[in-house]
């Protein structure tokens, strides 16, 4: 019994730390924003808008307390992020953002109809995946149009869910991906100062 006792208090304790990390993160983000430095992608902040209302749908009627905090929180987070991106953002207008967003909203309306289970999760991952996409490029493209501490932050937000969820199962697969995108935006800022980036050139 103290055992369980101990992994339910270490396993809320996580859940605690994703939840400040969370909101810590947009703060780092506006200012990045207000200084002309971090540009989100339109696309990008649409499509997560998108799948946070899913979220937030997707827990009427249910009992689970933290999945309700955590989607109303993604929500809140999400229809911030979407709003200043309009303002400060890029973005939305290429042939390539289209085509994301089509597909993105394609993959979102999916995941929405098949309700929950791994197909849902893959198709919300698919979604989000999609939407990041024209992220991946403009970091690429121009590391210094984003912000690294914001997806430090929200990479260690995930890298906290993974431990409190910390079981082989579906809802696993989220923190996962998100921690993957996070890092994935990080390594694309700071490749330039990375002396194998050099080495090729």
């Amino acid at each position: 019994m103290p055992v369980v006792l101990m992994y339910t208090s270490l396993m809320d304790y996580w859940i605690i730390l994703t939840l400040v990390l969370s909101l810590i993160s947009p703060i780092f983000y506006t200012k990045s924003m207000l200084a002309g430095r971090a540009k989100p992608h339109k696309v990008t902040r649409l499509i997560v808008w998108l799948a946070s209302v899913a979220g937030i749908l997707g827990t009427i009627g249910s009992s689970n307390i933290s999945g309700i905090i955590f989607a109303g929180i993604f929500f809140l987070r999400a229809t911030y992020l979407l709003g200043m991106s309009l303002v400060y953002g890029v973005g939305g207008a290429s042939k390539l953002d289209r085509s994301c967003l089509i597909f993105g909203l394609s993959a979102l309306a999916a995941y929405f109809i098949t309700g929950s289970g791994l197909l849902a999760v893959s198709l919300g991952i698919m979604a989000d995946l999609l939407g990041y996409i024209p992220t991946f490029v403009k970091t690429y493209k121009k590391p210094d149009s984003e912000d690294p501490t914001f997806f430090t932050i929200e990479s260690a937000a995930s890298a906290f869910a993974i431990l409190a969820i910390w079981e082989l199962r579906v809802d696993i697969l989220f923190p996962i991906y998100f921690l993957l995108s996070g890092l994935t935006v990080v390594v694309l800022i700071y490749r330039k100062s990375n002396p194998f980036h050099h080495a090729k050139k």
